[in-house]
C-alpha cells in the first residue's frame, strides 16, 4: 500500500505515520520498481498493535518500543532446529483464544517474516486452522473463535495477493462452489501460485457454478482449480463443472476432492498438500500448453500436509 492507502486502512493520518516513521522507525517501507514507498501487512500490523496501546492509555514513545520489542523477542524464540512451527501454533492458539488481535498479529508477524510464505503457509497457518476446527468439533473452542481466527488470517493473507494481477505466466481462476465458505487454503494456493509466477483470479468462497462458468469464458484461463471440503458440495454443480471442464483444464482441491468426485466431474485431482498441488498444477497447464512457462517455488523445507 502507499501510504495515503495505509493510513485510511488503520485510521491515522498519513503525517501521523510518517512521524513514526522517522521518529521511530516503526514502519519501514519497501521500494517498487516505480520508485514508490510501499508499506505491507507488517507495517499495518505494527501501527494497529501501537494504536491499540495507546487505546489503553499508554503514550506514543512508551507504546513503539514494547510493539518493536515483542517483535524483537518473537525472532528471538524461534528455533532453527526444527521446533519454530510447534512454538509458533501454540502462540496463535494462545492468542485467539483469548480474542487478543494485537498478539495473533504479533505471532503472524514472526511467522510469515521468520520462516517465509511457504512453510508459514504449510507448516503454521493451515496446520493451525485444521487444529481449530478440530478442537472446535471436540466441543473444546466456539465458533467465535474459529471465525476471528479465519477472518484475521486471510485478511493479513489478502494483503500479499497484490501482485497477482502482474507477470506473464499461466493464468488462474480459483474459486469454491456455492454453499462452500471455506476459501483459506484456496488463497493460500493461490499465494504459492502467484509466488511461481502464475496470474491469479481469484473469486473466493460460495461462487454459484454458473457464474464461475461466466467468468472462465471471459477469462480464458490456461487452468480452473474449484475447492470444498464436502464432496456433496461438488456433486450439487457437477452438470456446470462437466460443461467447463469439456473445454478447459479444470482441478478439484481440498477434502471434498476424492477420486471419485474428480473422474465424475472429468476434472484432474490435485493433492492436498500445497507443494505438491502446485507442482500438479503446473504439470497440468505444461501438458495441455508445452510452451507455457511455469516454475515451482523453491524451498528447503518440508511442508506439514493440510486438509482444510
Amino acid at each position: 500500500m502507499r501510504i495515503g492507502e495505509l493510513a485510511a486502512v488503520v485510521g491515522v493520518s498519513a503525517h501521523v505515520l510518517r512521524a513514526w516513521e522517522r521518529r521511530y522507525g516503526l514502519v519501514e517501507p519497501l521500494r517498487s520498481s516505480g520508485g514508490y514507498r510501499l508499506y505491507g501487512p507488517e507495517a499495518e500490523a505494527r501501527v494497529r498493535a501501537v494504536l491499540a496501546l495507546r487505546a489503553q492509555g499508554v503514550p506514543v514513545s512508551s507504546a513503539v518500543a514494547q510493539v518493536l520489542a515483542e517483535r524483537r523477542l518473537g525472532a528471538e524464540a524461534a528455533d532453527p532446529t526444527g521446533q519454530a512451527p510447534r512454538q509458533l501454533i501454540a502462540r496463535l492458539r494462545e492468542a485467539v483464544d483469548r480474542f487478543d488481535e494485537r498478539s495473533v498479529q504479533v505471532v503472524l508477524d514472526d511467522t510469515l517474516d521468520g520462516l517465509g510464505l511457504e512453510p508459514a503457509l504449510c507448516e503454521v497457518v493451515l496446520p493451525y486452522l485444521v487444529d481449530l476446527g478440530e478442537r472446535w468439533a471436540r466441543g473444546e473452542t466456539t465458533i467465535g473463535h474459529e471465525h476471528f481466527a479465519s477472518q484475521l488470517i486471510r485478511r493479513r493473507l489478502s494483503a500479499r495477493t497484490l501482485t497477482w494481477g502482474v507477470g506473464t505466466g499461466p493464468i488462474a481462476v480459483l474459486a469454491c462452489p456455492a454453499d462452500e465458505r471455506h476459501d483459506i487454503a484456496l488463497l493460500a494456493f493461490g499465494l504459492l501460485l502467484g509466488q511461481a509466477g502464475w496470474r491469479i483470479r481469484f473469486l473466493g468462497q460460495d461462487t454459484p457454478a454458473s457464474e464461475l462458468l461466466g467468468a472462465v469464458r471471459v477469462i480464458g484461463p490456461d487452468l480452473v482449480v474449484i475447492a470444498a471440503t464436502r464432496s456433496e458440495v461438488f456433486q450439487g454443480h457437477a452438470e456446470t463443472v462437466r460443461q467447463m471442464s469439456a473445454g478447459h483444464v479444470v482441478a478439484v482441491g481440498g477434502p471434498g476432492a476424492t477420486p471419485a468426485v474428480a473422474a465424475d466431474l472429468g476434472a484432474a485431482r490435485l493433492p492436498t498438500e500445497l507443494r505438491a498441488a502446485v507442482t500438479a498444477a503446473n504439470r497440468l497447464v505444461n501438458h495441455a500448453h508445452p510452451s507455457a512457462q511455469t516454475a515451482t517455488p523453491t524451498s528447503t523445507s518440508t511442508p506439514q500436509g493440510v486438509s482444510r
